[in-house]
């Protein structure tokens, strides 16, 4: 018998996967369906689509994201994913920063709407892309095919610069911006295991 796999409101992989491959940890994760996405929401952050903000990703391309940087599936965590994501396209411009929260905070159908809460972890992820992944476009790479799904977690963070230190820092900055949510409390702020870069 399988392992039964967490709700999508309990995974969170933290940043303490290093030794596990990308593809171990999705295993981890509650499936979902790209046609789950409303129309809307798929106008705006779908690269197929002619109205695609920069940074437009695959969901599977996108759910990789989200075990690079150690965060769970609240709304929350995606605003910060999408902030990264958008903000590493050598193409973002603060002009694009206020349309997409224009767009997600006015025309994103109510469950997918972002609030206060979370433009502040949007524009969170997109300084810390701009800080450390300017550039890097990370929609364009495959995350999901090999030889990315075999290498583990610390491989990947090394070959894009990423340091945990660095990401807990954020995270901190976070924990100060948007204190008490669920999302909030479960990030990895604590430093209290030694960060390695393992390659």
């Amino acid at each position: 018998m399988g392992r039964k796999l967490l709700e999508w409101d309990e995974w969170q992989p933290g940043l303490d996967t290093d030794q596990m491959s990308l593809a171990a940890v999705l295993d981890t994760m509650p499936k979902s369906d790209a046609d789950d996405v409303p129309e809307i929401v798929r106008k705006y952050e779908n690269p197929e689509s002619p109205d695609a903000l920069p940074g437009a990703i695959s969901l599977a391309r996108h759910d990789c994201l989200h075990v690079i940087l150690g965060r769970g599936l609240h709304v929350q965590d995606e605003a910060f994913i999408i902030g990264v994501t958008m903000g590493a396209d050598a193409a973002m411009t603060g002009t694009i920063t206020e349309e997409f929260i224009r767009i997600s905070t006015t025309l994103y159908p109510k469950v997918w709407r972002f609030q206060p809460d979370h433009i502040a972890s949007y524009r969170l992820g997109v300084g810390f892309a701009m800080d450390n992944l300017k550039g890097a476009n990370l929609h364009l790479t495959p995350w999901e095919n090999e030889p990315y799904q075999s290498q583990t977690v610390a491989a990947l963070r090394k070959g894009l610069g990423l340091v945990k230190a660095e990401m807990r820092a954020y995270y901190r900055k976070e924990e100060l911006l948007v204190p008490g949510t669920r999302a909030t409390r479960r990030l990895d702020t604590s430093g209290q295991r030694e960060d390695r870069d393992l390659a």
